[in-house]
């Protein structure tokens, strides 16, 4: 989508990135890093964010084969594994970009052309895609069979390891060990990712930790790292500023009623840009070094802010996410959701501007 005249944008440090992967490898010395940029990575970019970081991870990583395309087209060279599923359609194009794919159940092996780089994925308790730590000689004896395709590695994903604490995070990579027993000759060997990386250092992390969530500033649960740099902010400005007197009511539903006369400014972004509706009457916004309640539903294209006695004039800068504004933790747990949605929820109506900082 083309931004000629965006009523937003996301302001994204580039050197952020690379800082919080230098920080992250630290942690995990000796381990090759794999670097998530599924989804637009998380909205930072994709194509810009691998540009950034090609030359510091070892692999990349995206949920569809569009999406490695998409990379490819953009001039990345790095191995790019897909996660998600192969199908008969998309089966050349792993050929045809250079795009390893993931085999997750039986039928994959016949799907795949001749020549593809897989990598093998379990499920040791995620639920969600993956093999039976049961099927792992029949996996064996089927990958030995097809060696018309090339094992480049075998995975699995943790399913609590966002926090500490967590005893089924050591069950799963009890699972992942006997599983991996009988995989001893393949060279990549892969579990951790952004969670399990940071709060479990007593943890095996193979041959490779991923990152997706973490070198964009975050952990992936409740545990926040201050050592990360968040490298996301979101701006906009106040398009109208007006009286608004005690008793007056703001937005659908009229949710919210002012309790003393004073100023009411209007931003133009809603959740059609990725402000959550669930945010209304609980977020707040930075104007100047001060922090404004958000009043009223959040509506597709705007939402209307309580300034109380302080009238600022139009055309105010407003920063809604990040900086000294709310972080999107802050979100997060104000919205009852987790930053990763917090973070794709972002809009291509949000325009994207970069620095090297």
């Amino acid at each position: 989508m083309k931004n000629s005249f965006p009523n937003s944008f996301v302001h994204i440090q580039l050197g952020s990135i690379s800082r919080n992967i230098q920080k992250i490898k630290e942690r995990v010395k000796g381990r090759k890093v794999l670097a998530v940029v599924k989804c637009d990575a998380y909205r930072h970019g994709a194509v810009q964010v691998s540009k950034q970081i090609e030359n510091v991870v070892d692999w990349l990583a995206v949920a569809t084969v569009d999406e490695g395309i998409e990379l490819r087209m953009g001039g990345i060279k790095k191995p790019i594994l897909v996660f998600g599923v192969p199908a008969y359609d998309n089966a050349a194009a792993y050929i045809t970009h250079n795009l390893t794919a993931t085999i997750s159940h039986v039928s994959h092996f016949s799907i795949l052309m001749d020549g593809t780089s897989y990598h093998l994925n379990f499920d040791t308790g995620m639920g969600r895609l993956g093999f039976s730590p049961s099927q792992r000689r029949e996996v064996r004896e089927l990958a030995v069979v097809n060696q018309r395709l090339l094992c480049r590695g075998i995975y699995s994903h943790y399913a609590t390891a966002d926090d500490p604490g967590s005893a089924f995070a050591g069950e799963q990579q009890s699972r992942f060990k006997a599983v991996i027993s009988d995989f001893s000759e393949i060279p990549l060997v892969h579990m951790s990712n952004t969670g399990a990386s940071t709060n479990y250092p007593e943890f095996d992390h193979f041959h490779m930790i991923r990152t997706g969530l973490g070198m964009l500033g975050y952990n992936s649960g409740h545990t926040r790292h201050n050592w990360l740099e968040p490298a996301l902010t979101w701006k906009s400005t106040a398009v109208q500023v007006r009286p608004i007197e005690k008793g007056n009511v703001v937005s659908y539903s009229s949710t919210w009623s002012c309790p003393e006369d004073g100023y009411l400014a209007t931003i133009p972004v809603g959740y059609g840009d990725g402000v959550p509706r669930s945010l209304s009457n609980k977020l707040k916004v930075l104007i100047g070094d001060k922090l404004y309640p958000q009043v009223g539903n959040v509506t597709m294209d705007y939402f209307m802010v309580y300034l109380g006695a302080d009238k600022i004039p139009v055309g105010s800068e407003v920063t809604l996410l990040g900086d000294k504004a709310w972080n999107a933790y802050d979100w997060a747990e104000k919205g009852g959701t987790n930053v990763h949605e917090i973070l794709t929820n972002i809009t291509p109506r949000v325009a994207k501007k970069y620095t090297q900082e």
